[in-house]
């Protein structure tokens, strides 16, 4: 049995965009275990030993434009 929480039209709450600043990640592809390609994403504006810790990698496929999702 499931149940269903609806939350208020103007709850208030702000809504994602507004929470969070807009970064430009940089994206450099490199082959990935599975034979295909990955995708590793990272802030332009740090320093390097802080970009070794803040980065994310996905399968290159899943990446989509921005403006797609908005």
């Amino acid at each position: 049995m499931s149940t269903e929480r609806r939350l208020p039209a103007d709850d208030g709450l702000p809504l994602p965009q507004d929470d969070f600043a807009e970064t430009t990640l940089v994206v450099e592809l490199e082959p990935a275990a599975d034979g295909g390609q990955r995708a590793l994403l990272y802030p332009d504006d740090r320093p390097g030993h802080e970009v070794a810790t803040q980065w994310l990698a996905v399968p290159a496929d899943a990446l989509v434009e921005l403006d797609s999702v908005r």
